[in-house]
């Protein structure tokens, strides 16, 4: 099967489904982390919610691969979006909390470096 690629407005109208889904990820995420028992040992029961957040979250991570995209970190709720620029694979990037997606990055770089969508750019279509 091959990748879907995006171009920032392919990734803007897939962000319209996958917005909810990335805010619920992020908080299932989260309220995973304020149950996960701490130490884990063999013999220390695990809360019963504790699998049913990670049963939902689950169904979140579906639904974003489904689509596309990827989830890059849970606990930020950031998503990317496989795109080629100038003949390189490169990540269109959305976090939540932002209005909409307005950066980019190089496959391998990480939050830092990312940089503004140029819309005229050299975007190239699946």
């Amino acid at each position: 099967m091959s990748m879907r690629l995006f171009t920032p407005h392919s990734a803007r109208s897939a962000l319209g489904e996958l917005r909810p889904v990335a805010e619920r990820i992020c908080k299932l995420f989260r309220a995973m982390e304020y149950r996960r028992p701490r130490p884990i040992t063999p013999e220390q029961p695990v809360e019963p919610a504790y699998f049913a957040l990670l049963n939902q979250l689950h169904k979140g991570l579906d639904e974003v691969r489904a689509s596309g995209a990827r989830v890059k970190d849970l606990r930020e709720g950031m998503i990317d979006f496989p795109a080629r620029r100038e003949g390189r694979q490169v990540m269109l990037c959305w976090q939540v909390g932002e209005n909409s997606l307005r950066f980019w990055r190089e496959s391998g770089a990480g939050y830092a470096g990312r940089r503004l969508v140029d819309e005229d750019g050299p975007w190239e279509e699946a």
